[in-house]
């Protein structure tokens, strides 16, 4: 198994990864491979996604990540998008040694930490952070402001 950055050959696959992983918790995803070519290799890339290969060209899961800042912290960190492992994958390492890619990516531009969103609901990839030293910020709430009211709020300031 190897891990690997993404090529923008890859983006199909990843998209439907992606599609797998939404599906999970009862959410279309809107990404496309196009999508994804231009958020990673773009004239100005701002998402970075490692692969892991399991054959020539046969991808067993991805993870999307950008940069972040912390004003708390007063350092640059890593945020994780996506963490996507196929089912016949798992409990292979795969899934820790795609963070630690991310990790020395981040690293090599400064990052100190990492973070990432959960589902609520998603008890197996809780107990799998918790076992690779994540905790849960409790004082931390994430808000989303979808395109609608993202758009009225632009208009109306």
């Amino acid at each position: 198994m190897q891990i690997r950055p993404a090529t923008p050959e890859d983006c199909d696959a990843i998209a439907a990864m992606v599609g797998e992983l939404a599906a999970l918790f009862g959410v279309a995803a809107g990404t496309t491979g196009d999508i994804l070519r231009a958020e990673a290799f773009g004239a100005v890339p701002r998402i970075g996604i490692a692969v892991a290969e399991a054959s020539q060209g046969v991808l067993a899961g991805y993870l999307v990540h950008q940069d972040s800042f912390s004003t708390w912290r007063g350092a640059n960190g890593v945020f994780v998008v996506d963490l996507y492992v196929a089912p016949q994958w798992r409990n292979d390492r795969i899934g820790i040694r795609l963070l630690a890619e991310a990790a020395r990516r981040g690293r090599q531009r400064g990052a100190r930490f990492m973070r990432l969103d959960l589902d609520a609901g998603n008890e197996a990839g809780l107990r799998f952070y918790r076992q690779h030293g994540f905790r849960t910020l409790d004082h931390d709430r994430f808000l989303v402001l979808d395109e609608p009211g993202f758009i009225d709020l632009i208009e109306k300031s």
